[in-house]
This record gives structure tokens, sequence and C-alpha cells, in this order.
């Protein structure tokens, strides 16, 4: 345990150092998004140790001054994983959609949800709320929620959806907005491939016009979550067209960082897993005036030595330089002559 609380510290310390000279126009921001696995006794065993050791380790980091400034977690349906942000000592939590909380049904939506299977999960009404939380240093001014109105198999017992929080980082004149969601799965889910993607798709195309109303303007977006893309080819096409397709596309941290010449990856070997696996995405995307350049990436919560981990997933980092864009000269030049 404790080789491996020293391995987290030095990750974490190496995204705290690789910040740019300070500035009043740049500040850098660490998101992370983790599924906790959080979900309750019978269908999984009693998770509070590992839970509990999850909010004990972000309190190390933050200790140390390492910690994320903001996580978003998914799967935290038990009071214990609710709990990881006081724990670690986030001053400002935002939860995901209630157990009740209703989506809004295309007309196309009825006949899906009415020949839904019993057998599966399905028209069993909800069982537990959305198992969505972002933990925040930074003040939480505004929080949006949506419940996804479709669903298939074993997961339409949880009120799965997307939590939108408008955060103000000290420095940064714009508030950010940090999105963070679980889609349905895929075999996992119990519900045939035919429904399983068909809920997939409409919960992409909720999500991103979601984003796309609320990001809209001069606002700058943060994504994160599990999206449950993995290898399946119809999965990730629709995938890259919601999320980095049209006027609205985001991009992908990972993506970035392994093309830009200075953005070090600390746990190369488990970030490598998450991104292999294709579930866990931080995504981003500037706006006109506010530019995000991601510049370290890191995977703090990933195998210990004997190879055991405190979630079924991996929680990986990004770090983000968020800066005010220059004044076009032309608007300067307008400007000065009024």
């Amino acid at each position: 345990m404790l080789r491996y609380l020293t391995t987290l510290v030095v990750a974490a310390t190496m995204l705290a150092t690789v910040s740019p000279a300070a500035t009043p126009a740049a500040r850098a921001v660490t998101l992370m998004t983790y599924n906790v696995h959080g979900l309750p006794w019978p269908i999984v065993e009693d998770r509070s140790s590992a839970l509990q050791a999850i909010g004990d380790q972000l309190k190390i980091m933050r200790d140390r001054h390492v910690q994320p400034g903001i996580v978003a977690v998914q799967e935290a349906f038990v009071p214990e994983a609710k709990a990881i942000g006081r724990t670690a000592g986030y001053r400002y939590v935002a939860f995901g959609p209630a157990e009740d909380a209703d989506g809004a049904r295309a007309p196309g939506d009825g006949g899906f949800v009415a020949d839904g299977s019993r057998l599966v999960g399905e028209r069993l009404g909800k069982h537990v709320d959305s198992g969505l939380a972002i933990f925040s240093d930074y003040p939480i001014v505004a929080v949006r929620r949506m419940a996804y109105p479709v669903c298939a198999g074993y997961d339409c017992l949880a009120n799965k959806g997307a939590l939108a929080a408008l955060i103000a980082v000290p420095g940064i004149a714009t508030p950010i907005l940090v999105i963070d969601t679980h889609l349905n799965s895929n075999g996992a889910s119990g519900a045939a491939n035919t429904r399983a993607i068909y809920a997939y798709r409409r919960q992409l195309d909720l999500l991103s016009n979601f984003i796309a109303a609320l990001g809209a303007g001069d606002r700058p977006v943060l994504v994160a979550g599990d999206f449950n893309v993995g290898r399946d080819l119809a999965r990730r096409a629709h995938f890259d067209l919601r999320m980095f397709g049209g006027s609205d596309l985001l991009q992908a941290a990972a993506v970035t960082c392994s093309t830009a010449p200075a953005c070090p990856v600390a746990q190369p070997l488990a970030m490598a897993e998450s991104l292999g696996r294709a579930k866990d995405w931080l995504m981003y995307r500037a706006s006109p005036t506010i530019a995000i350049t991601p510049i370290a990436l890191a995977a703090p919560f990933g195998r210990r030595a004997d190879g055991s981990m405190l979630s079924d997933h991996i929680g990986i980092v990004a770090q983000y330089r968020i800066e005010r864009r220059a004044a076009p000269q032309s608007a300067v030049v307008d400007t000065a002559s009024r």
C-alpha cells in the first residue's frame, strides 16, 4: 500500500509541476474522471472499504497539494461513494439526476420502451439514481441535469443521464462548463445488441444537444465520463460523429497530448490500458475567447503492485492550461478608432 501511495503522489506531483508560468490570463485546471464502481450489495460485494480508500487517497493528494481540482465520478450509487468528495475535502459537490427524475421522450421512443423485457431489468422502474457526481475545489455556480429517457437492459434499473456544473475558477473570467455522464453499456446490459445500440445512439444524440445548448457562445467546456464505447464499431462510429463531428465538436485530451511536443504522461501503462478499453474519456472544447490546451495526463488510480484496483475502471486525469485568447488585431484597431 505504501508503495502504491508513493507512486500516486509522485504522479500527481508531476501534474502539478508542469503548470505554465503563472500569469493573470492563464490557469492550470486538473479534471479526473473515475467510475468508482459504487454499486449496492448484493449486485456486487461490499464496496465500502474500497470507496473509503478512494476518498482517503484523494485526501493524501490534497495534503500534498496535488489533488485534481475537479473530479467527475460515475456509479456513485451508494452513500459511501457519494461521500468520496467529503472525505477528500472538496468544498463543492453536485449530484446528477435523482431516481425519480423524468427524461423527455421523443415520439419514436414509446414503442421501444414498451417492447422492453423485464427479464433483463427493463420496465421495472428505477431502483437507483444516476450515480453521477462532480466534486470541485472551485465554486459551483449553477447546475443542470438531464435523465436519459431511453435505456436498454439492466442499465434501466439506474436513472442514467448527464450532470452539468458551471464552475467559477479563480483567474478565469468565464466560468467553465463541466459535464459528467454515463452511457448505456453493451454486453453487460444483458439486452440484445439491437436494443443496446438504439439506446446508446439516442443517449449520445441527447448528450450532444445538451452540450451544445449549455456550452453556447463564450463558454469553455470540459467533458468527462464513462462513455462505454469499447471496441464495438457501431458505437465508435456514432460516438465519433456526435462528440467529434459537427459545429460543436469536442477534442479528446489524450489525442491532443499524443501529438503535442511536451505533454507528459504519468503511469503510461495504466493510461494505455484505460485508452485501450475506450470507455473513460476526457474531452474539451475551447471558445472564441478562451483557449484550452491539455498539458499533462496521468492515471493515479490504476493498478497496485499486486495487480488489484480500487474499482473496475482506472481513474484518469487531464491537466489543462486555460487562458484568455489575445484579442484579434482588427478588433483592437476598431476599438481604438472609436
